[in-house]
């Protein structure tokens, strides 16, 4: 099965640059500490708004901390934000849906008005209010964009639950008397897993924007910790003067949302069975 959905995957050469992209952003964050130049929060008097050079490759910003290095490690922040983030709304998203749809009926019904009710809120307004209600830190929106975010997943899973529970393995199993705990977790979200994956996909990258956009807003990841939001903060402070401090985060962030998009739209065609049909 790997190996059809990798065979699947790689004939989608934008998804699979993507997804070198994402791999190679991973291990950046990952050796941050090696690959940093500088301090991140080392402040350099001397050299405030210097311009890309040999001894600061991409620039400083507004208090002489090198740029590169704060990327660097901004990145750690993001992608922190992203899978945290997504892991807690895949958590609470598939269990709601697993219980919409393998019970149906009332429960069914309430689930899913409740899941009606979280989507007409506006999701970025929504986590606006309750962080000017909390302190804000990278670990509040990790836990309130996963809290947000899980009404999509809760909808996919319900559908597959809706169809799966009525295959001959499920009656097999159930004829044998396995519970419904166990006929929910062990037989039918294993084949059930598909779309989550795809949506974890783009959730990540959905994250990673609101993460940046909130950081932008001084309501996410807090100075002196670096983020790619909060240094386009500085970008947008001094664009007449200091264009390297919007540029180089503007363009991470849309390189690596883009990069989620992609190997989003590769697991997507690579995990639909009616495709492999339509092949054969």
């Amino acid at each position: 099965m790997l190996k059809i959905i990798w065979h699947r995957f790689k004939k989608n050469p934008l998804s699979v640059a993507g997804l070198a992209i994402i791999i190679a952003l991973a291990a950046i964050a990952l050796f941050a500490p090696f690959l940093s130049p500088h301090e991140p929060t080392k402040i350099d008097v001397y050299n405030v708004l210097s311009p890309p050079s040999s001894g600061h490759l991409i620039g400083t910003d507004e208090l002489g901390r090198d740029l590169l290095s704060r990327m660097i490690w901004g990145s750690r922040a993001s992608l922190k934000v992203g899978f945290v983030a997504v892991g807690i709304a895949i958590i609470i998203g598939t269990f709601l849906g697993a219980i919409a749809g393998y019970y149906g009926g009332k429960t069914d019904a309430i689930l899913m008005r409740f899941v009606d009710i979280m989507l007409a809120f506006p999701t970025f307004f929504l986590i606006l209010a309750v962080i000017a209600i909390v302190e804000p830190s990278i670990t509040t929106i990790m836990i309130i964009i996963g809290l947000t975010g899980w009404m999509d997943v809760a909808r996919l899973v319900r559908a597959e639950f809706l169809t799966l529970k009525e295959r001959d393995f499920v009656s097999a199993a159930r004829a044998i008397g396995a519970s419904d705990f166990r006929l929910m977790f062990r037989h039918i979200i294993p084949n059930a897993l598909s779309p989550v994956f795809v949506a974890a996909t783009f959730g990540i990258a959905g994250a990673i924007l609101t993460e940046s956009g909130l950081s932008f807003l001084g309501l996410g990841v807090q100075p002196p910790e670096p983020s790619w939001g909060n240094i386009l903060t500085s970008g947008k402070d001094n664009i007449t003067v200091a264009w390297w401090l919007s540029l180089f985060p503007g363009i991470a962030i849309l390189v690596t949302v883009l990069s989620y998009n992609l190997v989003g739209e590769g697991l997507r065609d690579a995990l639909d069975p009616r495709l492999w049909t339509s092949e054969k």
